[in-house]
């Protein structure tokens, strides 16, 4: 139960972050953004490190595996993610992506060996049934969703980053399993991926286009303690014990739980179907914490 709360509370984290993180994106671009967020998320996170005294240096296995477990998740997935939004629109590319948690829950029993009971496969199920309700119903549509340039090539930007997603955390389960601590893991896939984004982020077209303010200086930091600090330390908690399929349903939830959050700070009441697709995916989340 621990391990699902602590997947949820990653959800709910990173729903927080994704709420204040818009003005910061349209000001840098996704890739510089991602940067500056990382940044601040492995500052922080070597603070409390340092803070706590727990420096204890990972095997070399288990180091090469959050190694590829970052550059395939962070900035690979990551980096196929901005790009599938750029020709289909943030909605229909967050709906293409909750398809992670089916990947990840196919991959951990092919290679993993990881079996889920029937309960919980249907809560996977309802889960990303909720989430799609709840993306695509949301309201508010503007004109970011309308599609642009190859809509095939986006889709296949969108499933490649859901793949590499679920590959990560496939990676990361048996490091996590062996009992290493989930902030010196996220301090080693936050200092692998950050490098990798900064090449990234100085090819011609990835460039910030005016002078970071303090204003986007915060709100980047902040998206980044929420999301990058926090939301994934989580996630890597819950992985320690749990399957990956469970783990990546229960943190999958990010639109749902944002839905209150919208509301309160936009006034723009989400639609009777988006509240639909919650409920669903709250008994989903239910049946996934069940010990059935």
């Amino acid at each position: 139960m621990l391990y699902d709360l602590a997947a949820v509370a990653a959800a709910v984290s990173i729903a927080f972050s994704n709420l204040i993180a818009p003005p910061a994106i349209r000001h840098l671009g996704p890739v510089v953004f991602n940067c500056w967020r990382l940044a601040a998320a492995l500052m922080a996170l070597l603070g409390i490190v340092a803070a706590r005294g727990a420096w204890s240096r990972p095997a070399s296995g288990q180091l090469l595996a959050l190694a590829i477990s970052s550059l395939l998740g962070i900035v690979t997935a990551d980096s196929c993610f901005y790009a599938a939004m750029a020709r289909l629109g943030p909605r229909r590319t967050s709906v293409i992506y909750t398809t992670w948690a089916a990947f990840a829950a196919l991959l951990g029993y092919l290679i993993l060996g990881e079996t889920l009971s029937p309960l919980k496969v249907a809560g996977i199920g309802c889960v990303i049934a909720g989430v799609w309700l709840a993306i695509l119903f949301r309201g508010g549509k503007s004109s970011q969703e309308e599609p642009h340039g190859s809509l095939p090539v986006g889709i296949v930007f969108g499933l490649l980053s859901a793949l590499c997603a679920a590959g990560a955390v496939l990676i990361a389960r048996p490091v996590m399993a062996q009992g290493i601590d989930p902030l010196m893991a996220t301090v080693v896939r936050a200092a692998v991926a950050l490098p990798g984004l900064g090449l990234l982020s100085r090819l011609p077209g990835f460039q910030e286009p005016i002078p970071v303010t303090k204003t986007i200086a915060l709100r980047s930091a902040a998206s980044g303690l929420l999301g990058m600090g926090a939301g994934m330390t989580l996630v890597l908690f819950a992985l320690s014990g749990q399957a990956v399929g469970i783990v990546s349903a229960l943190s999958s939830i990010t639109p749902v739980a944002i839905l209150p959050l919208l509301w309160v700070t936009t006034g723009v009441r989400p639609s009777p179907v988006a509240w639909l697709g919650a409920v669903c995916a709250v008994i989903g989340a239910a049946a996934i914490a069940s010990g059935y």
